[in-house]
């Protein structure tokens, strides 16, 4: 059970497993994708076809009996959940043991965007890990985990291929070693990193003069979820990382919105000449094409930006077209 791409690796590694059989694939219905609205299968679709694996498709699948019983019929030793969509009901959990491969280092990051709130805290050592699952949302009992390092210029994209590939072997020896494996009880993590939220498009708005970047939850039902710090170089730096490319970290300029492709945390050079007011563009560097912001704490030196109906561009390109000098305030607001 499983849909985007991250999902087709571990798919792939289980086809290809030795004393494993898939099944069956259920994955969420095609979709309309694109300004064009064209109607697109799910990844694993694309990939389940070309194995002749049989495919069931569902809008609520703990609602379609049809599909349900489609289900009980193959009788499978095991369902297996690879970023699948949607919440499991008992009716589904009742049918099979439910192993699910979440990407974080659970308990911490439970939800839907695990990848891009772990680099919201900047964290340099990331993993997976394998789960029974039960009516919670990744509570269930831990089964393995497996852990990487990363360097603070990884985004979220980049980060998610690395993830699932490093997820399909861990799944094949979790589903394989079954019966040897000791099951983990959850232990609890500090609040702000219990969830993984969902992200809505106003998440990565870049405030240079606030003093703090506080990101919250899409959800009404988390309305009390709360990821609160300093609003420093390095914070903004790793939200560019995390948000892209969705939702995209950006700020505004005489009401245009400029995305932030590419960024780098500096510490703040001091001296009595330079300004140091947030959002003051501190320095131009014509080698990289890049240019400073001061923040709360550190410089942001923006390396890449892309305005709105254009293409990306060098972001020392983008400031020479409004005129900026280094002194200046950068947003307009």
């Amino acid at each position: 059970m499983g849909t985007p791409e991250f999902a087709c690796p571990s798919l792939q590694a289980l086809i290809e497993a030795d004393d494993i059989e898939v099944i069956a694939l259920v994955t969420q219905p095609d979709r309309a994708v694109g300004r064009k609205q064209i109607i697109t299968p799910p990844a694993t679709k694309v990939l389940a076809n070309k194995r002749k694996l049989p495919v069931l498709q569902a809008e609520r699948i703990s609602k379609d009996e049809a599909v349900i019983e489609q289900i009980i019929e193959l009788k499978p030793d095991f369902l297996i959940t690879v970023a699948y969509g949607q919440i499991l009901k008992q009716n589904i959990l009742d049918i099979a043991p439910v192993i699910n491969l979440h990407a974080s280092l659970l308990p911490e990051f439970r939800g839907p965007a695990p990848i891009n709130w772990m680099l919201f805290h900047g964290d340099t050592e990331v993993g997976l890990a394998t789960m029974l699952t039960d009516a919670g949302v990744d509570t269930g009992d831990i089964l393995l985990t497996s852990k990487m390092e990363i360097d603070n210029k990884i985004k979220a994209d980049e980060l998610t291929k690395k993830l699932s590939d490093l997820g399909a072997p861990l799944l094949v020896k979790t589903i394989l070693e079954f019966e040897e494996i000791k099951a983990q009880p959850q232990t609890s993590c500090k609040p702000d990193r219990q969830l993984a939220p969902f992200m809505d498009k106003n998440l990565g708005q870049i405030d240079f003069a606030a003093e703090a970047l506080v990101l919250k939850s899409a959800s009404p039902r988390q309305s009390d979820f709360e990821f609160r710090q300093k609003n420093s170089a390095k914070a903004i730096h790793n939200l560019v990382r995390g948000s892209y490319p969705w939702p995209g970290a950006w700020f505004e300029r005489n009401g245009e919105k400029i995305i932030v492709l590419e960024t780098q945390a500096n510490k703040l050079e001091t001296n009595e000449e330079k300004t140091s007011v947030p959002s003051t563009i501190s320095q131009i560097n014509r080698d990289n094409g890049s240019f400073s912001i001061i923040c709360h704490e550190g410089e942001l030196e923006i390396l890449q930006v892309k305005a709105q109906g254009k293409s990306a561009m060098r972001a020392l390109d983008w400031l020479n077209g409004q005129r900026l000098k280094p002194g200046e305030k950068l947003c307009s607001s």
